[in-house]
């Protein structure tokens, strides 16, 4: 999962101008990224225990009311899974979700 964290690091800190608030925590990271000291895109790579817990929807549901841009990225094999959950959110141009295996990240599938 770290390798998938700081690829995703180094894509942020591609648009110039962007600050990158990293937080690691146990089963999962989640990243900011800031420009012109507003929060424009929020990142949470899952891990499968953190794809797991149920308080990850209040989470993604605050950015998103917030309108800020979320990036949600799980093991591949709770893609699906996850895609389905969020079938229920409007606006899908607001948010993305990605898979990654063996450390490499995939094309998003929303």
């Amino acid at each position: 999962m770290k390798k998938v964290v700081l690829q995703h690091i180094r894509e942020l800190k591609e648009i110039e101008g962007t600050q990158v608030k990293e937080e690691w925590l146990e089963d999962r990271a989640v990243l900011s990224a800031i420009r012109n000291a507003r929060m424009v895109e929020c990142v949470f790579i899952e891990s499968g225990r953190s794809c797991a817990q149920s308080r990850r929807m209040d989470e993604y549901y605050d950015v998103l009311e917030q309108g800020i841009k979320l990036n949600i990225v799980v093991p591949q094999a709770w893609l699906s899974k996850e895609i389905a959950r969020m079938k229920r959110v409007k606006g899908e141009g607001r948010f993305a979700i990605t898979g990654y295996g063996e450390e490499i990240k995939t094309q998003p599938m929303i």
